[in-house]
């Protein structure tokens, strides 16, 4: 099988992702599975194909005919420049969270302690320590099949960031105390629909608030930032929910705005705590 055969079939077994989708999906599994890029293998179209790609195309095959994400099949996914691990028990980093981080960057005090709930592969505090080191950061997560990612990501990164297993449904430790929260936490509720590749594969305790209730863990995440005595807020939203997101954190004293992502959709809650 030539390089140009493997990939006609990897997009035909892809295809329920669309042309286009597949096509992206193949250059990514590809350059993955080679270390060269996507053109060098194009222009060698018509040469055989090497049997250890063939093989990892065979022993993908069952994953690529369904709708598991390519970043699950690799075991990765590429988040502000850098490689990230990912698996079925973390959320797959997108592209508009490096926005929260590149503003996070921007806005935290010199030296102060950030505190990222529900870090999941722990791809904002990593990303946030790599660029500003001076930071004193904490990742916080429920799942300790989340952390053993988030852990990995830290070391493999050499980002000294300090994890934390914790439950946003209790409270905080009285001895913890931080100046700014950072959260991207489960927004989607069970009533919204979702692409399959995210609803069947992505994990369900990252994903959903409770029923009818998108704002329940914003209420939580105010909460711990008021015991846990923060005074910088940073938070990722549904875009429907953004600007209600703002209304509840001016309701629990912070001086909050909602604003864009770069695809023009209302996701990011900043604030400054001006009130108790």
């Amino acid at each position: 099988m030539t390089w140009r055969e493997l990939q006609q079939a990897f997009e035909q077994v892809r295809g329920h992702f669309g042309p286009s989708e597949a096509k992206a999906q193949w250059r990514r599994w590809i350059e993955a599975q080679t270390g060269k890029r996507y053109a060098e293998i194009a222009l060698a179209g018509g040469e055989p194909a090497t049997p250890e790609v063939l093989k990892a195309f065979d022993a993908d095959l069952a994953d690529l005919r369904s709708y598991r994400p390519v970043q699950q099949i690799l075991g990765f996914a590429y988040f502000d420049d850098r490689k990230f691990h990912v698996n079925s028990n973390v959320l797959i980093p997108r592209p508009e969270t490096e926005e929260l981080v590149a503003e996070a960057a921007r806005r935290a005090p010199q030296g102060a302690r950030v505190l990222d709930l529900g870090t999941g592969s722990g791809c904002i505090p990593v990303a946030l320590k790599l660029r500003r080191p001076d930071l004193q950061i904490l990742g916080l997560d429920c799942s300790e099949s989340a952390l053993e990612v988030a852990r990995q990501n830290g070391t493999e990164h050499s980002a000294a960031v300090t994890w934390l297993r914790g439950d946003l449904h209790q409270l905080p430790p009285e001895e913890l105390k931080v100046e700014v929260v950072l959260s991207n936490p489960p927004y989607v509720t069970p009533e919204d629909p979702l692409e399959p590749e995210v609803r069947d594969f992505e994990p369900a305790l990252a994903l959903f608030a409770p029923p009818g209730d998108p704002l329940y863990f914003y209420r939580r995440i105010l909460e711990w930032a008021d015991r846990l005595e923060a005074r910088q807020l940073g938070l990722e939203c549904h875009r429907a929910h953004a600007e209600a997101t703002a209304q509840l954190a001016r309701e629990f004293g912070w001086d909050s705005t909602a604003s864009v992502d770069q695809f023009g959709a209302p996701r990011w809650v900043w604030g400054l705590k001006t009130r108790a």
